[in-house]
């Protein structure tokens, strides 16, 4: 059974060369519209956000692997997770799945692409430790508005026909010539140009990566 262990906000703070909401507090209720958490603030609107970046989930299940590689305890939310989710992670969950969280339903969309910002707030080398891992949770495109609560259980409502997984499109990204066998997937998967377009250019040799590493 999967369940919202954590609903999350966040404001934002100033870390000095730059600033984000990454870190995020706990709220027991909130309303979801096609933007996401009313009062979750962002920071940068050009890399998160929008219709199919609206809501962020991150498994529970991961911060062991967080905490550990951080050597020290990181709480619920803390990765910039609006969802922090028991019972999902990015094996078991797929592009283009249809969720049902409290009366709100939602569309997985895309892994989120790790950023400097995750070495600079959490650890130094963590947006590294991402890319390799496939540790990136899922975003959520907003299909129906409504109330999400602590404790929710998440109901599956539909899963994809491509059942192309969040950890395989992230192993896809990260080593697509070893990966070849789910371009086939990829091809016919509802989501964004840009993956395509950048899994393409991994092959290729000629992806900028610069954001993984600079702000």
């Amino acid at each position: 059974m999967a369940v919202v262990e954590s609903l999350n906000i966040g404001a934002i703070k100033n870390y000095g060369k730059f600033s984000s909401a990454m870190h995020k507090s706990a709220i027991d209720s909130g309303f979801c519209d096609f933007n996401g958490i009313k009062g979750d603030k962002l920071s940068d609107t050009i890399h998160h956000g929008g219709k199919y970046k609206a809501l962020f989930a991150n498994a529970v299940s991961n911060y062991l692997a967080f905490s550990k590689f951080a050597s020290k305890k990181l709480e619920l939310g803390q990765m910039g997770e609006n969802l922090s989710i028991s019972g999902l992670d990015e094996n078991s969950v797929c592009i283009g799945d249809i969720h049902r969280v409290g009366s709100t339903l939602l569309r997985v969309s895309e892994p989120r692409k790790p950023c400097a910002k995750l070495s600079k707030i959490i650890a130094e080398g963590m947006t590294k430790f991402i890319f390799e891992n496939g540790l990136s949770g899922w975003y959520y495109e907003v299909l129906e508005p409504g109330q999400i609560n602590c404790k929710d259980i998440i109901e599956v409502v539909k899963t994809d026909e491509n059942q192309l997984s969040v950890m395989e499109l992230n192993m896809l990204f990260f080593a697509p010539k070893q990966n070849l066998h789910l371009i086939p997937k990829l091809q016919t998967l509802n989501i964004r140009d840009e993956w395509k377009e950048s899994i393409n250019a991994r092959i290729k040799g000629i992806y900028d990566n610069s954001y993984m590493y600079q702000l």
